[in-house]
Order: structure tokens, then sequence, then C-alpha cells
């Protein structure tokens, strides 16, 4: 049995009671948490590896509940451009992600698993959006390096088989903008997407010792047909897991007049509880209620929203609801970067500056979002999001001995205000410490430099194949 114990921190917990221990001790055995507790009644049990938090907050570990990890490479591309989301997805990312190779998405997903684990996220819901040609091959790519990083991923292949007419004029309207693109067609049969679907899962869901989990992801009601919403959801309650779509009907989307997104989806007969809607951009009071009353999570991507200036989720809204929200950082290439911590002070400034209120939104609240709401979002509340005796060990330890967080008064406030990110010194992932005093310890810094090269090379190996402008 591998037991660790966790001393001389702050310790964080998100459990019911919000409970913050101000020299707490955490007993990890195995990949559980075995004790938690202040250090004047729990000891280190005899034979533990000693884990010194002095000086350092120990929280849960960050749950991010919406990206695409991917798209990593195509980070800097269009970032200057002004593109709206269609004319991005058509000129720069799908071109973009089609002349991938093998290699290339190996690079990636190695590559946002350094800068997760680097950033404090140990969980997150990667949406994979190419690849038609050989769904289990490559995505397997990215499946394989989430293994040997030792993250926790939620791999949900996104899926669209109906293009409407006035959807198909746009499209080829931006395609003549950028006439030096090589632009592509990644629309394909139903039946086989929903076969290569099945395939995924039966091949990776469930692997890496319960780690990885394949979710089935049907893009959203404009180009999804009924059949890939409703083997989607019978796909996720046979499989135990949940199912996610993007939920996007704000003002710039590109939608039917008529009933919103939700309303549709309502009527079609499509929600459910174990469905993760991603963005929520531009919901209306009825479709609060309607997420509600059928218990749908919700995921808001404040930054990527910002970033393609696509609207906003009422954040303060579906929080008084009752509705289950957690935060994500969406693409890498409309974010700029894989960092929770940087994206949570935003997502509390953007609301309280949109409400013209200072307690719109809170520290408190948007940490809430980024863990123990973020475990209930992906489905696992009962093994994740907290330290609690009997969860899995999914824990960060954040140096506050820095500069900016300094002094630091209110713990919550500090982590969400005062952080940069790389203030994270340790990350344990199911009790397995994949970086310790900022070191990975499942990749040498020699490796990590040649990494970090071999990604720059592909990116811009990429850029030329597709015909990407750089600016």
């Amino acid at each position: 049995m591998a037991m660790k114990s966790i001393i001389g921190g702050a310790v964080v917990t998100m459990d019911p009671d919000r409970r913050i221990i101000e020299d707490g001790v955490v007993v990890v055995e195995d990949q559980h948490i075995s004790g938690v507790g202040p250090a004047s009644e729990l000891r280190p049990p005899r034979g533990s590896r000693i884990i010194d938090a002095s000086g350092m907050a120990v929280l849960p570990g960050l749950i991010n509940c919406h990206t695409h990890a991917p798209q990593i490479l195509l980070r800097g591309y269009a970032a200057n451009e002004g593109r709206r989301v269609w004319d991005w997805l058509t000129n720069v990312v799908h071109p973009g992600l089609a002349v991938y190779g093998p290699a290339d998405i190996r690079t990636a997903a190695l590559l946002y698993s350094v800068e997760a684990i680097r950033s404090g996220m140990t969980c997150f819901v990667d949406n994979e959006d190419a690849w038609p040609d050989d769904t289990v091959g490559a995505i397997g790519q990215a499946i394989a390096a989430y293994s040997e990083a030792g993250v926790r991923a939620m791999v949900a292949r996104m899926m669209f088989d109906e293009q409407p007419d006035h959807l198909e004029d746009i499209i080829r309207s931006l395609q003549q903008k950028d006439p030096q693109v090589v632009h592509v067609d990644n629309w394909r049969p139903t039946d086989r997407l929903l076969s290569d679907l099945d395939r995924l899962i039966r091949t990776y869901n469930g692997t890496a010792g319960g780690r990885i989990q394949v979710w089935p992801s049907p893009v959203g009601t404009l180009i999804c047909s009924d059949a890939m919403f409703e083997t989607s959801r019978r796909l996720a309650r046979d499989n135990g897991t949940m199912w996610t779509i993007h939920l996007v009907q704000g003002p710039a989307g590109v939608e039917n007049p008529g009933p919103s997104s939700t309303e549709d989806l309502l009527s079609r007969g499509h929600l459910d509880r174990r469905l993760l809607a991603g963005h929520c951009v531009g919901l209306s009071p009825k479709d609060i209620r309607i997420l509600r009353d059928a218990d749908v999570k919700g995921c808001t991507q404040v930054v990527s929203n910002c970033f393609l200036a696509m609207g906003m989720a009422p954040v303060p809204d579906l929080l008084r609801a009752g509705v289950t929200l957690a935060v994500g950082t969406d693409d890498v290439n409309c974010n700029g970067s894989v960092n929770l911590l940087s994206d949570m002070k935003t997502l509390v400034l953007v609301h309280r500056a949109l409400a013209d209120d200072p307690s719109a939104l809170t520290a408190d609240q948007v940490l809430e979002m980024a863990t123990i709401h973020g475990a209930r979002a992906v489905g696992m509340e009962n093994e994740i999001g907290s330290i609690e005796t009997g969860k899995r060990a999914d824990i960060i330890l954040v140096d506050l001995g820095h500069a900016q967080t300094t002094p630091t008064h209110h713990l919550p406030s500090a982590i969400v205000f005062q952080t940069y990110g790389n203030e994270v010194d340790t990350v344990l992932i199911d009790g397995n410490i994949v970086m310790e005093n900022r070191r990975l310890t499942w990749l040498t810094a020699t490796e990590e430099r040649a990494l970090y090269r071999d990604a720059a090379e592909r990116s811009v190996a990429i850029s030329a194949r597709a015909g990407i402008r750089s600016w």
C-alpha cells in the first residue's frame, strides 16, 4: 500500500461545509484519501511519505469542463485577426486539424497535459472534433498521451451530420475570404460516425485505471440529427458516462429563427441529467428553467467567448436558479493558455462589470465551479472535486510564498484574484504524484524542452500544409 501524508498546508476542502483547515493533514492511501483533519487531531501514519505543504494551500485538483486539447498546436493563429466563430472554424480550425498526422496529435496532447498539470488542472473534458477518416486511431494517440501523463480526461468525440442550406451558404462565403486555405469537408454519414463512436467507447472507455472516459459529443441542434442525439444519450446511459453538446444561442450564432436551442432540445426529448451543455450563451429565463428542471449541467467559457465576441452565459442567473454550472477554458487557440486560475479571475470580473454589481459573482462561487461543481458536471461528484475521506486523491498544492500572493487573508479570494497559475507546486492525480516541486515526474526537464521545440516546429508545418495565415 502506497501511503502519503500532506502536512502543514491550509487545506481548502470544498466539502459540504466548505471547511478551510489552516494547519491540515491529508492522508492518501493508494488512489484514495483516507483521512483529512487538523494536525492537532490527525497524525501522519507511520511509514507514510511526507509531503511538506508549509506555506501552501492544498486544494482539490481543478476541473476544466470544456476544452479542445489538440488545437493547442494552432495557438496564436488568427489571434489578432478579429474573426468570428464560423470564420475562425472555416479558415483556421478545421483546415488546421485536417492536416494533423498521428505524431502531431500525440505531441499536442502531451503539450496540453504539461500545461494543464503546471496550472493545477487534474481533469478535463476534451472535445475531439477532427480526424473523420480514422477516428479510433487518431483519438487513440491523444488517449495514449493522456494515459502517459497521468491526467484524468473525458474524451468527447464531436460529431455533426446535417448542414442546413443557410449554413452551407455562410461557409461558402467565408471560404472565399481566405482562398489560400486548404478548405475541408468534415461532414460524414450518421451511421459511420455513430459506429466509430461505439468502437471508440468499447476500445478506450475506462482505461488507464479508469482515468479515461469516452463520451458522445453531438455538436448542437443546428447540425445534428435526432438519430445522433438519441444514440448519444443511449450510449452515455449504457456506459455510465455523461455526454456533451455546444449550447450556443447568442448573437454570434447562425441558428434558424424560432424556438431557442434549449426549447428545441426539450421538444425533441433530448435533455437529461447526463447532459453537459457547453457555453450556454444568451439563455433566457425560460431556457434556464428548462435546464434546471431537466438537471442538465452547464459550463461557461468566459475567455473564449470574449476572444470570439460570442456573447456571455448568464452565470449569476444560472447559479441563482440552482443549475449545476462549471467552468472551462475552451480551445487554446481562442484563449491563449491552459489556465483555469487566470480564467476564474476573468469570469468574476466580467460578470461584475456586466451586472454593474461587485456582488454579482464571488471568488467562493467560482472556486466551487472549478472544483465540486465541475465534478458534478462530469458525473464524478462522489469521487473527485473536494478533499474528503474516501474520494480519489486529485490534489494540488499552491505555493503562497510569492509577491502576488502576499498578503493572503481569504484563501478563495487569493486563489482566484492573486494567482498567475505558476504557483502550483505539486500535483497528485489518483494518488500519483505527477508534479512535485514544479518538476514533472513523468517527463525529464530535457524531454520537456524537447517537447516544446517539437510542438513549435509541428505548428509551423501544420500552418504551411493548411495554408493558414499567421496574422
